[in-house]
């Protein structure tokens, strides 16, 4: 087999909360990094070679940063085919061999997952990258997770236990398994997949990794032993949530968007536990053990209890 191997990586949204990681991780794997910004940024790129500060609206500007880069990995929020077209085709120009977009989600390999709004235009982006890569113009490489181990869908009272309300909301009894990881997991598995051992496995290919098998009721489970409440349970019904998703949509109401993640990460036809599929095995990234588990639930609370205070 044919080693494919990359020296030089180009990282946008470098100083995020998961670029951030996505740095440490590249830089750990022996890559040189460097964080292109937009011109007016004031964050600094901890860990990187150098700093670029570009139009990032001008494909000649970023053509000009990319220039000797092998990769650009893109950890940019909120991705657009629009915005995005100007960087893939900047990294054209610039002779970059693969990219990774900013996909960073749950299963989009699935018909139902496809449909939903929430992912149209991740969808488009994907779509557009294949095309060009089957036209030989660039290799690209698509890192997907399933929600953050921790964030806004966990302890919130959206998905499972809400520390502040007490109550813990279960779809379909809470029993329905997503695949989760850490920010640091999903650095890891970028940096993995570009390395010279799986560079070929990875090319033109979504790569699915994990950091923990999660469910409602485990995490109600969790925050319960961490935390001493004892939440209240409120049951809700997959089927229903997205039927009226889809009905508003229909009425124009965009109100209920955020409520297609639900089928998203629980739906059982949606294929949120992709495990069956992850790439974990293949590039020796290990499922975190129910202890590690626990240790990150409980600084999580510790650290919005003193958030708090």
């Amino acid at each position: 087999m044919s080693i494919t191997t990359f020296h030089n990586i180009a990282l946008l949204g470098a100083t995020g909360n998961l670029g951030s990681k996505i740095l440490i991780a590249l830089n750990n794997a022996g890559f040189t990094v460097t964080a292109v910004q937009r011109k007016d940024s004031t964050n600094i790129p901890n860990g990187a070679a150098k700093s670029l500060k570009v139009d990032l609206s001008s494909e000649l500007d970023l053509t000009s940063a990319f220039k000797g880069q092998d990769v650009v990995v893109s950890a940019m929020p909120n991705p657009r085919l629009a915005t995005d077209k100007i960087w893939i085709n900047a990294a054209i120009s610039a002779g970059v061999k693969r990219i990774v977009p900013s996909e960073f989600s749950t299963n989009l390999e699935n018909e139902l997952s496809r449909a939903l709004p929430i992912v149209t235009n991740k969808i488009e982006i994907r779509k557009y990258v294949e095309d060009i890569a089957k036209e030989g113009m660039i290799e690209w490489t698509s890192i997907n997770n399933g929600p953050f181990f921790l964030s806004v869908i966990w302890l919130s009272g959206w998905m499972g236990p809400g520390v502040k309300s007490k109550v813990t909301v279960l779809h379909d009894n809470g029993e329905k398994i997503v695949c989760t990881t850490t920010l640091e997991r999903i650095g890891e598995g970028v940096a993995k997949s570009l390395l010279p051992e799986y560079a070929v496995k990875t090319r033109n290919k979504a790569v699915y990794v994990y950091s923990a098998a999660m469910s409602e009721r485990k995490m109600t489970r969790l925050a319960e032993k961490f935390s001493g409440l004892n939440f209240e349970e409120k049951k809700s019904n997959i089927e229903t949530v997205t039927r009226e998703a889809f009905e508003s949509l229909e009425k124009g109401d965009k109100s209920k968007m955020m409520n297609f993640y639900i089928p998203f990460c629980l739906g059982e036809r949606y294929g949120g536990d992709f495990r069956y599929m992850a790439a974990n095995e293949m590039l020796g990234l290990k499922e975190l053990t129910d202890t590690e588990q626990e240790e990150i639930v409980k600084m999580w609370l510790k650290e919005m209890k003193t958030s708090k205070s």
